[in-house]
C-alpha cells in the first residue's frame, strides 16, 4: 500500500527491500481521492507488517514513521505521538495528525505503534513559511481507512464511495452550544443536497450524525471513515440530534455522483 501520487504518472515500478534487493510490482488499483495506491509483487515479500486499529489510539500515544526521507535515506525512522484524530488537509479529511518528522520522501510510508503495527500511511508534512513557519505536522492516512480502500483495490481494481447528500464538519462543544446541541461530537451538517438520500431521509442542515449503523461518531472514528463501510444501495440506521432531542432514521445510500 502506498499513495497514489507516489505511483501517479508511472509505467514502471519496483520495490526495494531494507536488504537492497529489487522486485518487480504492478499497480493493483489507485483512489486518488483518498490519495491510496496498491501494489502487487512478484515473489514472496521477507516481510510483512500487520494492520492496526487506527481508532484505538489515544492522542499522546507513541508512534513511529519509516519512510525515505527525501528519497535517498531509505529506512529513516522518527518516533514521535499521536497529536490528534480527524484532520482535514485540502481535500483528504479524517486525517492523523503527529509530530514524528515526516519528510518529503515519507508519502506512502507506514506510521506504527509501539506494538509494530501500521495505523496510518504517511501522506503529507505542513511547514508553513515566514511567520506561519510550523513544525512537527506531519499527517497519515488512517489504518482503519487503508484496510478497506485496499480491500475494494484487490477485490474489483476501484473504490465506489456510498454517498449522503450532504455537506459537514465535525462537531465540538462549541459549534454545539452555538447550534443548541445537547451533544458534542458527531458530524454536524452544513447542507443537504435536494432529493439526495440524506433529504429523502429527512435530514435538515443543523442537524448532527452521531451513529451511524450503530458505529458512534467521533474523532476516532469520522463520518467519512465509517461510512467507507458501507455501499451504495445498503440501508442504514442513523441516530440523530436536533436540538436537545436524538431519534433515528433509516437512510439508503446512493453512489457518489463522481465515482
Amino acid at each position: 500500500v502506498t499513495n497514489n501520487h507516489v505511483v501517479e504518472g508511472g509505467s514502471r515500478f519496483e520495490v526495494i527491500y531494507a536488504d537492497g534487493s529489487r522486485v518487480s510490482a504492478e499497480v493493483v488499483g489507485t483512489a486518488p481521492e483518498l490519495d491510496l495506491a496498491v501494489l502487487k509483487v512478484s515473489g514472496k515479500a521477507p516481510a510483512v507488517a500487520p494492520l492496526g486499529d487506527s481508532g484505538a489510539l489515544a492522542p499522546g500515544s507513541r508512534v513511529a514513521a519509516i519512510g525515505s526521507a527525501l528519497g535517498g535515506f531509505r529506512n529513516t525512522v522518527t518516533a514521535g505521538v499521536l497529536s490528534a484524530h480527524n484532520r482535514r488537509l485540502g481535500d483528504l479529511d479524517g486525517l492523523l495528525q503527529t509530530d514524528a518528522a515526516i519528510n518529503h520522501g515519507n508519502s506512502g510510508g507506514p506510521l506504527i505503534n509501539l506494538a509494530g503495527e501500521i495505523i496510518g500511511i504517511n501522506v503529507a508534512v505542513v511547514r508553513g513559511t515566514g511567520s506561519d513557519a510550523a513544525e512537527g505536522l506531519g499527517f497519515s492516512i488512517p489504518s482503519n481507512t487503508v484496510r478497506v480502500v485496499a480491500e475494494q483495490l484487490i477485490s474489483s481494481g476501484r473504490v465506489v464511495r456510498p454517498y449522503l447528500g450532504i455537506t459537514f464538519e465535525p462537531l465540538n462543544p462549541q459549534l454545539a452550544g452555538d447550534s443548541g446541541l445537547s451533544v458534542v461530537q458527531g458530524a454536524y451538517i452544513q447542507q443537504v443536497v435536494a432529493n439526495g438520500p440524506s433529504a429523502q431521509a429527512g435530514l435538515k442542515v443543523g442537524d448532527a450524525i452521531v451513529a451511524l449503523g450503530g458505529q458512534t461518531i467521533d474523532d476516532q472514528h469520522p463520518l467519512p471513515q465509517v461510512l467507507l463501510q458501507y455501499r451504495a444501495g445498503q440501508s442504514l440506521e442513523l441516530t440523530v440530534a436536533r436540538g436537545d432531542k436524538q431519534f433515528t432514521l433509516t437512510v439508503r445510500l446512493g453512489q457518489r455522483p463522481d465515482a
